[in-house]
C-alpha cells in the first residue's frame, strides 16, 4: 500500500515538475536581466558584479593576438566594465574563449550564458540517460537547473560548466564500466571529461592517484595525462602562445615559498610580476593559494568558516585531512577483488573528492558548488541499481539538495554582518558539504573493510 502511494506520488510530481523545471529556467535568465533574485546574493546586491568572472576570458585571447600574456587581464585594452583574473588553463583562451572574442562585451556575455546553459542541460541529459524511471529523469534536470549556485554561475559569467560537465562525464565513464559493462563508451567518457577538467580547471589532479591504481581506468587516464602534457608543454615553449614567458630555466628554479610569497593576488595588491604574465601561472596559482585564507563575506569554505567561528586563524594544515583520507582510500580500493564492488567503491569515491574543495580549499565562491549538482543527481539512479550504499542515498540525496537553496544571506541581508551573521550565511552550503563527504567516508571504510577482509579470509593458506 505504501509502494503505491509512493508511486502515485511520484506520478503527480512527474507532471509538475516538467512546469517548474522550464519555469525556473525562465526566472534565471530574466533575472539576470531584471534583477529579481540578487536579494538572495551579497555582491548582487551590494556591488556592480555581473559578467566579472567572464570578461577576463575573451579578453585573455585578444591579449594574445597583440602578443600579450593571456594573464595580463587588466593590461592592454580593457573589454567589459570590470574582470577577475583569467586562471584557466591557456588552451580554453584559445580553443573556447576564441569564439566569444570578436562580439562586444555584453553580446558576448550572454552568448557565454547561453553556452553554460547549454551544457547544464546537457549535463542533466546524460545522466537522464542513464535510467528509463521519468521521475529520475526529471531530477537530474531539477538538480543542475533550478539550483541558486547555477543562477550565480550565469551571473558572474564564470567559465566553470565545462567542469560541471567534466564531472559528470567522468562519474557516467565509471557508471558504464561498472553497470553497463560498456568499456568503450566508459572510456570514452572517462578521457573527455579528464581532458575537460585539465584544460580548464585541473580539481580532477585529486582523481589521478585512485584512477592510476584502478586497473579498469588506468590506461585511459595515463593516456589523458600524456596527452595535457604535451599540450601544457607547448603552451609554455612556443613563444607565440607564451608572449611574455620568463623561460623554461626560471620556472624550474621556482620554490613553493617564492610562489606563496610572491604570486599571491591577494598579496600583491592585484598587481602583476613577470612570472603570474608567464602561462605557467595557471598552475602555480594552486600553490599560491593554498595556505592563503581570504575572508570575504562571499567565501564559502570550511576553512574560512571555522575561522569565523572560532573568531581566530586555524592552522591551514588540518583543513587538508580530507584529501589525505581521499589519497588513503584510492589505495584501499586496489584490495577489493570483486570488480562490482571495486567499481562501486571507486565511483562513490569520485563523487566524494570534488567535496574535498570546499572542506580543504581557502576560496571558495558559491557558484563552485555546481560542482556538486552531478553527484546529487546521479544518486537516485545508483538507487536503482541496488548499489550496496542504497539504504544511504536517500539521505545523501536530501542532504545534497540543500545546494540547490539559496545560501542564509537573504536571512540577515540588512544587517551588519557580525561573525555570527557570517556563520549563518555560510551554514547550508558548508555543513552539507562536510556531512555528504564524511558519510561517504563512512561507506568507503565499511565497505573496504569488509571486501578487503572477505578477499584475505578467502585466500588459499600458506602451509
Amino acid at each position: 500500500m505504501a509502494e503505491l502511494e509512493m508511486q502515485n506520488m511520484k506520478n503527480t510530481i512527474s507532471k509538475i515538475l516538467p512546469f517548474v523545471i522550464i519555469g525556473s529556467v525562465i526566472i534565471i535568465l530574466s533575472s539576470l536581466h531584471f534583477g529579481w533574485l540578487n536579494s538572495f546574493f551579497f555582491d548582487a546586491e551590494h556591488a556592480d558584479v555581473q559578467g566579472i568572472d567572464y570578461f577576463s576570458a575573451p579578453k585573455s585571447y585578444l591579449n594574445l593576438l597583440e602578443k600579450r600574456s593571456m594573464f595580463d587581464t587588466w593590461g592592454g585594452a580593457t573589454y567589459g566594465p570590470h574582470a577577475t583574473w583569467y586562471l584557466a588553463h591557456p588552451a580554453f583562451s584559445v580553443f573556447v574563449a576564441s569564439w566569444f572574442s570578436f562580439f562586444s562585451p555584453w553580446t558576448s556575455y550572454w552568448l557565454f550564458v547561453i553556452f553554460s546553459l547549454a551544457i547544464m542541460v546537457f549535463c542533466g541529459w546524460l545522466i537522464a540517460n542513464t535510467t528509463n524511471d521519468l521521475f529520475k529523469k526529471q531530477l537530474s534536470f531539477f538538480v543542475l537547473l533550478c539550483a541558486f549556485p547555477t543562477y550565480w554561475l550565469l551571473f558572474v559569467g564564470n567559465i566553470h560548466a565545462p567542469l560541471v560537465l567534466a564531472l559528470t562525464l567522468i562519474m557516467l565513464g565509471i557508471f558504464d564500466l561498472t553497470y553497463n559493462e560498456n568499456i568503450e563508451t566508459g572510456n570514452a567518457k572517462l578521457l573527455s571529461g579528464l581532458l575537460i577538467s585539465f584544460f580548464t580547471k585541473p580539481i580532477v589532479l585529486l582523481m589521478l592517484p585512485l584512477l592510476l591504481v584502478t586497473k579498469e581506468t588506468r590506461k585511459t587516464t595515463f593516456g589523458s595525462l600524456l596527452i595535457y602534457g604535451f599540450v601544457s608543454i607547448l603552451f609554455i615553449v612556443i613563444p607565440i602562445l607564451n608572449p611574455e614567458g620568463v623561460g623554461l630555466g626560471k620556472i624550474l628554479s621556482i620554490d613553493f615559498e617564492f610562489v606563496k610569497q610572491h604570486m599571491n593576488i591577494y598579496k600583491n595588491n592585484f598587481v602583476l610580476n613577470e612570472y603570474m604574465k608567464d602561462n605557467s601561472m595557471h598552475w602555480f596559482n594552486l600553490i599560491a593559494q593554498s595556505d592563503y585564507k581570504l575572508m570575504h563575506i562571499d567565501v564559502y569554505s570550511l576553512p574560512v568558516f571555522i575561522d569565523t567561528i572560532v573568531g581566530h586563524e586555524t592552522a591551514a594544515g588540518i583543513y587538508k585531512t580530507p584529501i589525505y583520507l581521499s589519497m588513503i582510500l584510492s589505495l584501499g580500493v586496489i584490495f577489493i577483488e570483486d570488480k562490482k564492488i571495486r567499481l562501486e567503491n571507486t565511483l562513490l569515491l569520485l563523487m566524494a573528492i570534488p567535496l574535498t574543495f570546499f572542506l580543504s580549499y581557502n576560496t571558495v565562491w558559491e557558484y563552485q558548488f555546481t560542482s556538486a549538482l552531478p553527484m546529487v543527481a546521479m544518486l537516485p539512479v545508483l538507487r536503482e541499481k541496488n548499489v550496496f550504499y542504497k539504504k544511504y542515498i536517500p539521505i545523501l540525496f536530501t542532504i545534497g539538495l540543500f545546494f540547490c537553496l539559496p545560501s542564509l544571506y537573504f536571512l540577515v541581508r540588512k544587517s551588519d554582518f557580525t561573525n555570527n551573521d557570517l556563520t549563518l550565511i555560510r551554514l547550508d552550503r558548508v555543513l552539507p558539504a562536510l556531512l555528504l563527504f564524511l558519510i561517504m567516508v563512512f561507506i568507503l571504510i565499511g565497505s573496504m573493510k569488509r571486501h578487503i577482509d572477505l578477499s584475505i579470509e578467502d585466500a588459499p593458506e600458506l602451509n
